[in-house]
């Protein structure tokens, strides 16, 4: 089987309808139903030349490749007319026999009787040059940079995720169209990926400080503990006014652990302690942070029965006390005052005195 090859400048699909559309213009009947091209075209009086055109991809472009089962001049000749055409629209790389140089074929029909087409602008030049001279500058079309590929890589800077897609729809338009630009499109998914990545990193660790510095502020430093009561901070125990509070008396929360007249509140509003025991503690040098937390914890809870109704260790609530530091030891504050509290919520509301809880 003879055969003769041309080398296009397009993709695939493209140079197939390229090569379809010249044979149709020379007089061919073109069969396009099957992976080949199938072209023929009868002369007068004689057999129809019957050639197959395969086409496949090559770095350059499109490998077309003309074949005849019967005369190889008939697949020579066809290649030449199709070359000529296809140079003539700037779509032919260049061209080549498919073994040694064809020799000039004289401009004659395809078979007896049937003159050859005259063909506008071809310079007349052999096979055989169109094989070994590329075509001349500005003949061809060199491939264009896909546009989308360009703003890919643009996007992938600015606005990552549109980088990413549109470096995608890139690549998909490259593929099918033969347009350079692969490597933009690249860099701008890999730009949005990274960027991406990054900015997600630095948002979870913006989020998750935020949680840690709430749930930091949101911290009671002066919450009474888990057993027994204490005073409102092992190293700097509240100070208070004692003529603010008297026993039965019921306060509101306290944020900076002062009791003042601002926190007296009517028991029969929600209030969050109730004073239940008050005394002072002797001595005229300050005693220590142990000593005064024992003297709170005796002195409360010999106070916490007769308030309360039961004992202590038979109540389900709690208590804390506030009492002199060092610093307010010196001031003259010797008074220690007992603070309830129901644990379960987070405010009461009414007297707890009596309530047997």
């Amino acid at each position: 089987m003879a055969a003769a090859e041309l080398r296009l400048s397009l993709p695939e699909d493209r140079a197939r309808d390229a090569v379809a559309g010249a044979l149709t213009e020379q007089g061919f009947d073109v069969d396009a139903s099957s992976a080949a091209l199938a072209a023929s075209r009868d002369a007068d009086g004689a057999a129809a030349a019957a050639i197959d055109i395969h086409l496949s991809e090559v770095p350059e472009g499109t490998l077309a490749v003309f074949a005849s089962a019967g005369d190889d001049a008939d697949a020579q000749e066809a290649a030449r007319l199709i070359g000529a055409r296809l140079a003539q629209q700037g779509l032919l790389a260049f061209a080549a026999p498919a073994a040694g140089a064809l020799p000039p074929i004289p401009a004659a029909p395809l078979t007896a009787g049937s003159a050859a087409p005259a063909l506008s602008g071809y310079p007349g030049a052999s096979a055989t040059a169109l094989a070994d001279r590329p075509v001349a500058p500005g003949s061809a079309q060199t491939p264009r940079t896909n546009v989308l590929a360009i703003v890919a890589l643009v996007l992938g800077v600015i606005v990552p995720v549109a980088g990413i897609v549109t470096g995608a729809v890139a690549l998909s338009q490259i593929k099918r169209t033969g347009e350079k630009g692969r490597g933009l499109a690249l860099g701008g998914i890999v730009a949005g990926g990274v960027l991406t990545l990054f900015l997600t990193t630095v948002v979870i660790g913006a989020l998750l400080l935020s949680a840690f510095t709430a749930a930091g502020r949101s911290a009671d430093p002066y919450a009474p503990p888990e057993e027994g009561g204490v005073s409102v901070a092992p190293d700097e125990q509240a100070p208070f006014d004692p003529s603010a509070l008297v026993v039965g008396a019921c306060l509101d929360d306290l944020p900076g652990g002062f009791v003042t007249s601002d926190n007296i509140v009517d028991c029969a509003v929600p209030h969050s302690y109730e004073a239940f025991g008050g005394f002072d503690v002797p001595g005229s040098a300050y005693p220590g942070d142990d000593a005064i937390e024992v003297a709170a914890l005796d002195g409360c809870e010999a106070a916490y029965t007769g308030y309360v109704g039961v004992s202590y260790q038979d109540s389900r609530l709690d208590y804390y006390y506030v009492g002199p530091t060092e610093q307010t030891w010196a001031v003259g504050d010797r008074e220690i005052f007992c603070l309830l509290y129901d644990p379960e919520v987070e405010q009461t509301t009414g007297s707890l005195a009596g309530s047997g809880l």
